[in-house]
């Protein structure tokens, strides 16, 4: 506990994806050398983004940019054996919400173990796209009516392990690839654009959206607008 600064952000596959199949693995590499904070990966994250799709032609170009990045220290991977601090997170994750008797699986392997490690950690920054975690650890309710609008049935939940899940992770602030740019714009990211810096901010935001990121058109749209 303690260890790293509080600019210190826990990223999980999805936005790790979401950038570096974007062309914004450098993102990392600039932000990195403006704030005392790392960015870092738990070892479910590295197989899942970097050890598992090296070996798959149609996704190791990402694979091949993310594992540089961990060679030259931009990412550090968490060398903490999570397995059983993740196995609890995700017991009680996958045990709130029950469709006809049964528990709705939620949560999956890296990103249980990115919520162990903010925990074991003491880092509360998190660096997520996937939307289904981001929406259990910040507004459960939101998704227990998500969920019944899509099946049709009533959802039921089990108010302990709820509860449970919400001690383990309360005070987290969860980020996506998106705002993590917007960070790097507003430090120069895009400013070998000159005066299609602005513009260029947009269509990165699109592409981070088609790649995968959890972000509405409006939010985009309301972002932009804002811009001086």
């Amino acid at each position: 506990m303690g260890k790293y600064s509080n600019d210190s952000i826990l990223c999980d596959s999805s936005s790790l994806i979401s950038l570096t199949d974007s062309c914004f693995v450098h993102v990392f590499y600039m932000l990195k050398q403006r704030f005392k904070g790392s960015f870092l990966i738990p070892r479910a994250v590295e197989y899942e983004a970097i050890e598992r799709p090296l070996g798959m032609k149609s996704h190791a170009l990402h694979a091949v940019r993310l594992k540089r990045a961990v060679n030259d220290g931009t990412l550090n991977v968490v060398d903490m054996d999570l397995r059983e601090q993740a196995r609890d997170i995700a017991f009680l994750a996958n045990n709130i919400f029950f469709l006809n008797n049964r528990p709705m699986q939620l949560v999956h392997a890296g990103e249980a173990e990115v919520l162990a490690a903010a925990r074991e950690l003491g880092v509360n920054n998190i660096l997520i796209d996937e939307r289904t975690t981001r929406m259990l650890v910040e507004a459960p309710s939101a998704i227990r009516d998500h969920m019944e609008r899509e099946f049709g049935k009533r959802i039921n939940f089990d108010e302990r392990n709820l509860a449970r899940f919400q001690d383990m992770t309360r005070g987290l602030n969860l980020i996506r690839s998106t705002e993590l740019l917007i960070m790097a714009y507003e430090h120069g990211y895009f400013g070998e654009f000159k005066e299609l810096e602005r513009t260029a901010l947009g269509a990165a935001l699109y592409n981070l959206k088609f790649a995968g990121c959890a972000v509405g058109f409006d939010e985009i749209q309301d972002f932009m607008s804002e811009l001086k």
